[in-house]
């Protein structure tokens, strides 16, 4: 990428200070090598298990002296162990590379912002840049989506995105950029937004350095489902230094010029379209900041309260609503807006299908049940976005396609935005109990049969469902994975993907006949439930501090469940857990003395804001009275309804087909002299 950009940047006249700023950067990712050394022997790395003392046993291959005087050798394996089982998708592979395309393409900006600082260009350099700012949040955004639909294909909870904090570590980044992007359209319009767009493209780039200090720190090891190893203190006080170092760079020399900025005057009105994209910039930087400071809630608890706490996922719907719902609506009216000015006249005549459309679409949401406000404006800001880029997009694409890439991009932005209330906020959900070869209603006209399991390989069962709706019969087949890399399960669902709705089958667990069917009990925090004559009460969570101290280093770690059982006048606590080794999951079962009863934790919900309402299902096993002697095998599902998330799809391609179009109409606009 240094090549591309040395030529890139050689032709534009921008060479010695944009490849200044380049070589610091790589420099520092040279540093990191050095401190995090990829080539470091195996057994440096993982003396515990390959570095031995003694005699070498007869037999023994793949060895080599360490020290042969004192008898220290190290057996080395031949291959690696593989990735892990969950990370063994297609979309997964692929991700991170794409990802970390993204993030390293945001850089490119940040060196023609620092190079027009230190050359005291404030206009050219946005033209020159804009094409890798587009460019890299096509590939950042592609990147992010890539990985939400791995979780939605693999991991079995049914949803493509939870706010986790590394997850939201990817999309500040983009927030930022697809910020800059509108700015920098108005700057080269009308020379406004002169001091916006070198601060936004600073801040890009050093939100991206944040992000790599959040996933690569340890920071988010107590609040986050993503699992990475400590990097060490080496590691985290050079990621901090360089935040300080490329931050003071690029706002300290901004600081430095900002006076002698040439000050362009207003000349557009508050309606036109430069008043629209600044507003548009405005709204998603602020959303950036609400989930940067949702992001950040580890770090900043632990610094106030001196222990770390991740907000819950209501904190960004209740903040980021109500900006979405502007920015629907700006993509709708800063299409109709010309530049400087705009009639009313233009614009009400303008308005009027769309708006029209919009009001009767949210309507007809209202008669089929969406009664929720906030939701209800949101999809009629959405359709709104819609009807007024199909109207302006059909126009544009006619006269001239290569134009049409900012409509296309808004299409699949108002797209997802209704996909996004649909499927998440409109989903339906069932865990149901599957006896081989018996027919199960559930969520309202569905009929699943369980038809039995089948190997796939040597590791991997299918569990064969019949689906029937009305006249139409399916097939679907969740997998459930035993792992020899740990001795682990794990569970992969199976999607029934149609044109409205997606019906998604998870597998929670499998009772063969001998064993009999489990009980799947739900407990809330404090409830006590009957079981075989004893009570049994959901006390609370085990999760120590030297459990979380291991999960933050990527080591294996347990989370266990505190059950009081009273069984007469006997009292005993009950501890199942759950073990992560390394993103695997496998479950430990515990049972009261002298009996043959189990319970076994198929589901943990904790609460955060609220720890009171954390919740907790268990599965009882064992010799209980709900066994019967001739029992087939059976299989326990949780079954949920996805309506029109293939808008959410949908979506995505036409949002990165705009993007594309977009990057070739600005790499052609940057070759003009």
């Amino acid at each position: 990428s240094g090549v591309i950009l040395m030529h890139y940047s050689s032709r534009k006249n921008y060479e010695p200070e944009v490849m200044f700023v380049w070589s610091m950067i790589v420099s520092f990712l040279l540093l990191m090598l050095i401190v995090k050394n990829p080539f470091a022997l195996i057994w440096d790395n993982f003396p515990k298990d390959l570095v031995h003392t003694g005699a070498i046993p007869a037999g023994a291959a793949n060895f080599v002296w360490l020290d042969k005087a004192k008898g220290i050798w190290a057996q080395y394996p031949v291959e690696g162990r593989g990735l892990n089982p969950l990370l063994q998708n297609y979309w997964m592979v692929i991700h991170p590379q794409i990802l970390f395309t993204g993030f390293s393409t945001m850089a490119v900006p940040f060196t023609f912002a620092v190079a027009g600082l230190l050359r005291r260009d404030y206009q050219t350099w946005v033209r020159v840049a804009k094409p890798w700012t587009v460019f890299g949040a096509a590939v950042l955004g592609t990147g992010i989506i890539l990985g939400g639909y791995w979780a939605y294909e693999t991991l079995g909870w049914g949803g493509y995105w939870g706010w986790d904090p590394v997850e939201n570590s990817s999309l500040i980044p983009w927030l930022v950029a697809v910020a800059s992007i509108h700015t920098m359209m108005a700057q080269r319009r009308s020379g406004t937004f002169v001091r916006t767009n070198f601060a936004l493209s600073i801040l890009c780039f050093v939100m991206v350095l944040y992000s790599t200090f959040l996933t690569r720190s340890g920071v988010l090891g107590d609040t986050s489902v993503h699992s990475f190893v400590d990097a060490g203190m080496w590691a985290y006080w050079m990621l901090l230094g360089v935040i300080f170092v490329f931050g003071f760079l690029g706002f300290g020399l901004l600081l430095r010029r900002m006076k002698e900025m040439p000050k362009v005057p207003v000349e557009h009105s508050i309606f036109s379209r430069e008043f629209a994209l600044y507003l548009g910039a405005f709204t998603i930087c602020f959303a950036a900041i609400f989930i940067t400071i949702g992001t950040s809630s580890p770090i900043i608890t632990g610094i106030i309260k001196g222990r770390a706490a991740a907000v819950d996922t209501s904190f960004y719907v209740k903040t980021i609503l109500p900006l979405g719902i502007v920015v629907a609506l700006l993509a709708g009216i800063g299409q109709l807006l010309w530049w400087r000015n705009s009639s009313a006249k233009t614009l009400l005549a303008g308005l009027l299908y769309p708006l029209v459309s919009s009001v009767a679409f949210g309507v007809v949401l209202w008669f089929v049940g969406m009664h929720d406000l906030p939701f209800l404006i949101f999809s009629f800001a959405s359709a709104f976005a819609l009807f007024v880029n199909l109207f302006v997009g059909y126009r544009i694409f006619r006269g001239n396609p290569k134009y049409a890439g900012g409509a296309i991009a808004h299409i699949g932005l108002a797209l997802l935005f209704l996909g996004f209330v649909a499927s998440s906020r409109y989903d339906d959900k069932q865990t149901v109990s599957l006896e081989e070869g018996k027919t199960v209603d559930v969520l309202g006209g569905y009929k699943l049969t369980y038809l039995g399991n089948r190997p796939l390989d040597g590791e991997r069962y299918g569990l064969t469902v019949q689906v029937d709706r009305g006249d139409q019969t399916y097939t679907v087949t969740p997998v459930i994975r035993y792992s020899s890399l740990d001795n682990s399960m794990m569970r992969n669902p199976d999607i029934l993907n149609m044109y409205t709705r997606d019906l998604y089958v998870s597998p929670l667990s499998v009772e063969t006949a001998q064993r009999g069917k489990d009980q799947t009990l739900s407990f809330k925090k404090g409830e006590t439930r009957e079981v075989e004559g004893m009570q049994v009460k959901f006390v609370d969570f085990d999760f120590s501090a030297m459990e979380k101290g291991k999960m933050v280093t990527g080591a294996t770690f347990t989370i266990g469940v505190v059950l009081e059982v009273r069984n007469g006048a006997t009292t005993e606590m009950l501890k199942p857990l759950m073990k992560n080794s390394g993103g695997t999951i496998s479950y430990i079962p515990a049972k009261p003395a002298g009996s043959s009863v189990g319970f076994t934790i198929v589901k943990l919900q904790p609460n955060r804001e609220e720890p009171a309402q954390s919740s907790v299902e268990i599965a009882v096993s064992g010799e209980t009275s709900a066994r019967k002697k001739d029992q087939a095998e059976t299989l326990i599902v949780e079954a949920s309804v996805k309506p029109f998330i293939n808008l959410v799809w949908m979506g995505t391609v036409t949002l990165i087909v705009g993007f594309v179009l977009t990057i070739v109409r600005r790499v052609e606009e940057a070759r003009e002299k």
